[in-house]
């Protein structure tokens, strides 16, 4: 092997020394393109020069300014941005026609057996099923409704009142709402009875009129009677939310101002018994449910 001189050593040493500059040079010069525009597929330059508007601040997005496009701001329908419209509150009615069909039951006969002056003589015949042209009066419906909140009533303006006047009672029905207060008026010259099956008041002659508390108590109507005259009757239906209504002499009836939404609700007369169903009421429109009772003889 040959060993190497002195002068020979300084040769190669000047020599590599000089190769791995050449290679530094060449590995620096590979990155002198690194601040200059990206290139996008196709050979077009992506600019990322202050003269493009953030979207965020009003621009588009793609270079235009909200000047430029003025629907650049608005949000687009279908994204997240678009708020949904908001549900009606507007109150709903629900109306409807009640009928009747078959034969009219059998009338019930009563018989005044005292203070013939006032209370008259002989058989009297009362039919409890009032049909006019196959229409029945006198049903009442009542939507279930949980309540929220304070409730308006349309309570009549002199109140709920009953009358007895030549040893009968009118109206022949009356609806009051829970809680409310019963007035009871005497205008016969003779002593009556009054009695709710809560209260029983004895009255006599008198301007002065009985007034007592009703409620609920488990059925919805409340049966009023006289004890000195048994053949006195009337109905009152204790109603517990304000949409009720009761059929006039058509058949009809009509509840304004319900909330939309769906009910339960029933129809109930004081003899045909009680049917129940679902109203579906919508905001702002009228609902129509038209009832059927039908003859139980």
């Amino acid at each position: 092997m040959k060993t190497l001189s002195q002068s020979d050593w300084r040769e190669w040493m000047f020599a590599g020394t000089a190769l791995l500059a050449l290679v530094f040079v060449v590995g620096c010069g590979a990155d002198t393109d690194s601040e200059s525009p990206a290139t996008a597929p196709g050979g077009s330059s992506q600019s990322t020069g202050s003269d493009t508007t953030p979207s965020g601040d009003g621009g588009t997005g793609n270079g235009e300014t909200a000047a430029q496009n003025p629907d650049s701001g608005k949000p687009k329908a279908g994204t997240s941005e678009t708020k949904p419209e908001a549900a009606s509150t507007e109150p709903g009615t629900l109306t409807g026609v009640v009928s009747f069909e078959g034969a009219l039951p059998a009338p019930r006969k009563i018989q005044a057996t005292k203070d013939a002056a006032i209370c008259g003589k002989g058989v009297e015949e009362v039919q409890d099923v009032l049909v006019k042209d196959g229409k029945l009066h006198g049903a009442v419906v009542e939507l279930t409704v949980r309540q929220q909140g304070d409730w308006t009533w349309n309570d009549p303006k002199d109140g709920y009142v009953v009358r007895q006047k030549n040893c009968r009672f009118s109206p022949r029905l009356l609806v009051a709402r829970n809680g409310a207060e019963l007035t009871v008026y005497n205008d016969d010259s003779v002593e009556h009875n009054v009695n709710t099956g809560l209260w029983n008041v004895v009255q006599s002659p008198s301007k002065e009129p009985i007034k007592q508390g009703i409620k609920f108590s488990g059925t919805p109507f409340m049966r009023v009677t006289c004890n000195i005259h048994n053949w006195m009757e009337t109905w009152v239906y204790v109603a517990r939310t304000p949409y009720y209504a009761a059929s006039d002499v058509d058949g009809k009836f009509e509840i304004q101002g319900i909330p939309p939404g769906k009910y339960r609700a029933t129809i109930i007369h004081p003899t045909l018994g009680t049917q129940r169903f679902s109203a579906d009421v919508k905001a702002g429109e009228t609902t129509t449910n038209d009832f059927v009772f039908e003859s139980k003889d």
